[in-house]
């Protein structure tokens, strides 16, 4: 028997969920470092936070949604009991309202939950995204291109917002307008403090970022490079050397990565990222 219980609180829902989630803190990196942007910030406008409970109200499980957003599932219990949760959550959506477009988790989970999502639905899935869940302690020492990591300037919000627009594109099932990516530009300029380029002679040519912090991590994010500048070396560059940087202040940097691109695979294991575990994306149709 579980319960399922909404909060509107991300704190109160912290604290119900932390300890849990800090079992695999890298594993979790995704669940975790949302939360703890929630907690300092509005950035995520009516955010889903659900905390599964078992009959002993322990936390065995969550599930934290953004719109437009993938639905984050943690779940630490038997094969078995995934049924009867997917049961409960659906009945929470139906009464709620909600849709789900579809679920992000660790592998197995994410298989088991979508399986009897679909049995109590009817509905159809679909495999958005195999990825791969990565942890760095110690950046290798790997050859850099030319250029050099500088952090992004004010005054150039609209190559940033071009580029997160491309990346995006590339990258989420949600679009941007260019006013979106703008707004977005000008906030991680304004507001964060590991957003950076790397450059050569004075030409940015890719960009890397660090975010959702966890409490000993990090991520690596919005690792892009536009297409005439590929198959240089500057992606690795400035992810190894942003790794570098974030490990003065944290104690790992952790990123997902696309397991059908295995150039970006081979590139993080050669600047010394090591894998965690395997999650997938699946849409649901």
């Amino acid at each position: 028997m579980y319960k399922l219980t909404q909060y509107d609180d991300p704190i109160a829902f912290h604290d119900k969920v932390h300890s849990l989630l800090m079992e695999d803190e890298a594993a979790n990196n995704l669940p975790l470092g949302l939360l703890n942007t929630m907690k300092t910030s509005d950035k995520y406008i009516d955010p889903l936070l659900l905390l599964v409970e078992n009959k002993d109200d322990n936390a065995v499980g969550s599930f934290i949604m953004t719109p437009p957003h993938y639905l984050v599932a943690t779940l630490k219990v038997g094969k078995d009991d995934i049924q009867a949760i997917a049961e409960q959550l659906n009945t929470f959506c139906e009464d709620s309202g909600i849709t789900i477009p579809g679920f992000v988790a660790e592998k197995e989970t994410a298989l088991q939950l979508t399986h009897a999502w679909c049995h109590v639905t009817g509905k159809g899935f679909t495999i958005r995204m195999n990825q791969r869940v990565y942890q760095l302690n110690e950046v290798n020492d790997i050859q850099l291109s030319e250029g050099v990591m500088v952090p992004v300037r004010s005054g150039q919000e609209g190559l940033l917002a071009e580029w997160i627009s491309e990346f995006v594109a590339d990258t989420e099932l949600i679009t941007l307008s260019g006013d979106e990516a703008l707004k977005r530009a000008k906030d991680m300029i304004d507001n964060e403090r590991y957003v950076f380029f790397w450059e050569v002679a004075g030409q940015p040519v890719s960009m890397a970022r660090g975010a959702r912090r966890t409490k000993n991590g990090i991520t690596v994010n919005f690792v892009y490079t536009p297409s005439e500048f590929r198959k240089k070396g500057y992606a690795s560059s400035v992810v190894a050397e942003l790794s570098r940087l974030l490990l003065h202040q944290h104690s790992f940097c952790s990123l997902y990565t696309d397991l059908d691109n295995p150039t970006s695979n081979k590139i993080y294991m050669e600047i010394g990222y090591k894998p965690v575990c395997d999650s997938m994306m699946i849409t649901i149709v």
